[in-house]
């Protein structure tokens, strides 16, 4: 089996999503050599596909356009695409799509009209339109068989691989005593509003923390809203209390992990949540939100708090830090969890999809993506419906509802 992989979305700025899929091309090669990947690559991806072995991009084709990709599917058996939208859609292949998450559900006001509006194009269509549908969490097969009605049994959950850390490296900028006599707490996230910094920051600024010693490091890019992010401290009066580093190499992500108290992920939207992962496998106890994926990927060795308060963040920050006995427990349980989520895995789940979704495909399956799908693709669409914030507000409550053995902070 030939597998064509579109790869225009490979970029630096798309975060996990890259990793994910720059994590598949490095072992890919080495796991499943009977069936191998041909890139579809573009100019643009250079910097990235430079960072792989020469074995994973033994077969690649440079393209100037996605549809040019159309050109070389005789070649292949199944089309995937890894981030989020199948493109150019509908083909006459088995198709694949990676399919990560659709915050604009659940957050619109998080996004322009302009960004919805595309969104609810690609995702809706792109999932209907697949022979099969790769789901990185439980939560997103979820989330998209209850938004857009696909069945369950297109889904195939394969969870993501956290890249190997290297050997920790202190960050150069960290100020002096921080990680010795200066503990902190670590948040590694870019400034986006679903990531939910402005409560955390909030949660610094309460009676709960205002006489703790720990502080807060945060990584990762503020998007040009640096002085947004400066004025949210000077109003607060956390200069001094927190540092944000920006972004650090990943010898300093490794560092940070393995000398913090925890990590505390207030995050309101994670399709996975790979800083999860990492911290698992380096020892650090997790202190996230009650909500969407984020006990999918830590299960037991998390302390879960609604993100939504600011109190709640403050008052699960307060006990990572100085609950030593919650501490060693979250610590054994990330360390024994951790190992499930291993790149043998990943390789088995992406071939089970391809597999499934050669068996699917049929040229009636294809003349219904082509005559009445596409069609209908392309007709305008409003706002969401009343239906689908019924269906996202319900999906959100029944994920605030962790297991009764699951470490919660009480109200």
């Amino acid at each position: 089996m030939r597998i064509g992989i579109g790869l225009n979305l490979l970029a630096p700025d798309n975060g996990g999503v890259t990793n994910y899929a720059l994590t598949l091309l490095r072992h890919w090669p080495v796991l499943a050599p009977q069936h191998p990947m041909v890139l579809f690559s573009f100019g643009h991806n250079e910097p990235l596909l430079a960072t792989l072995p020469a074995a994973s991009r033994r077969h690649e084709i440079r393209l100037q356009t996605q549809e040019e990709a159309l050109d070389h599917f005789s070649g292949i058996d199944v089309y995937f695409c890894p981030f989020g939208t199948l493109w150019p859609r509908p083909v006459r292949k088995p198709s694949v799509l990676t399919f990560h998450d659709m915050q604009e559900r659940f957050y619109p006001e998080f996004f322009t009209e302009k960004e919805l509006a595309e969104r609810f194009f690609h995702y809706d269509w792109s999932l209907r339109m697949a022979d099969a549908v790769i789901t990185i969490s439980d939560f997103t097969r979820e989330m998209a068989t209850e938004m857009t009605g696909i069945p369950r049994s297109h889904c195939h959950v394969v969870p993501h691989v956290a890249d190997e850390l290297p050997a920790p490296l202190r960050p150069a900028h960290l100020p002096t005593g921080l990680g010795t006599d200066r503990p902190f707490v670590f948040y590694p996230a870019n400034f986006w509003r679903h990531k939910n910094h402005e409560r955390l920051l909030e949660a610094f600024a309460r009676d709960e923390l205002r006489g703790s010693r720990v502080e807060l490091v945060c990584t990762g890019s503020r998007l040009g809203r640096e002085q947004a992010w400066d004025a949210h401290l000077a109003r607060l009066g956390l200069h001094g209390r927190v540092h944000h580093l920006g972004k650090v190499s990943r010898p300093e992500i490794s560092w940070l992990f393995r000398n913090s108290r925890g990590l505390v992920f207030p995050s309101l939207f994670e399709g996975f949540g790979i800083p999860l992962l990492e911290a698992m496998t380096t020892g650090c106890p997790i202190a996230c939100g009650a909500n969407t994926s984020q006990a999918d990927v830590a299960g037991r060795a998390a302390l879960y708090f609604s993100a939504e308060d600011p109190g709640a963040i403050a008052r699960a920050v307060r006990r990572i830090d100085e609950d030593e006995t919650l501490r060693r427990r979250l610590i054994a349980a990330g360390l024994d969890r951790a190992p499930a989520f291993n790149v043998h895995g990943l390789i088995d789940g992406h071939l089970r999809a391809f597999t499934a979704a050669r068996n699917r495909y049929n040229p009636a399956r294809a003349w219904w993506n082509e005559r009445v799908r596409l069609p209908r693709s392309l007709r305008a669409r409003g706002p969401l419906t009343p239906r689908e914030r019924a269906t996202a507000a319900a999906l959100l409550r029944r994920r605030s509802q962790l297991p009764a053995d699951f470490e919660t902070l009480s109200p």
